[in-house]
């Protein structure tokens, strides 16, 4: 019975440490704002860090997540993110689209920010865009 129970233990631990890296190291870099109305975005499997726009080294609201979704092009992080003096429930879905013709050194990552999975935005006209740098695979022979 023991044994068992150690099995059911470690295999318990095993899974709640399963996610403890994004599938894309992409996803590890601080994430640069396309748009003066965002701020940058550093991203771990466990929280989330928004900077102001003015100033990157500025804190302006933090969460503490837990990953439910991690694919090699889309992560999604549900968050309690503590700002303006209370805690909101927020769901935030990261996803990669493309390098941009006319920024050679940008990878684009879309992020969409909602309080329910139902309510996932379907336009890209609703997500922040946001820029990192290229893994060198997916450079092309003109950088």
């Amino acid at each position: 019975m023991k044994k068992i129970l150690l099995f059911l233990e470690i295999f318990i631990t095993a899974c709640n440490n399963y996610d403890t890296e994004f599938k894309n190291p992409v996803f590890n870099q601080p994430l640069r704002p396309l748009s003066s109305g965002a701020g940058y975005v550093y991203l771990t499997t466990t929280s989330i860090d928004f900077r102001t726009p003015l100033d990157k080294n500025k804190i302006d609201t933090q969460g503490k997540c837990d990953l439910v979704e991690n694919t090699q092009n889309r992560i999604t992080l549900n968050c309690q993110v503590e700002g303006w003096g209370k805690t909101y429930n927020r769901y935030y879905t990261y996803i990669i689209k493309e390098i941009p013709l006319f920024i050679p050194s940008c990878l684009r990552i879309l992020e969409y920010a909602y309080d329910n999975p139902k309510n996932f935005p379907k336009d890209e006209m609703f997500a922040n865009k946001y820029c990192v740098t290229p893994p060198d695979y997916m450079k092309s022979e003109s950088d």
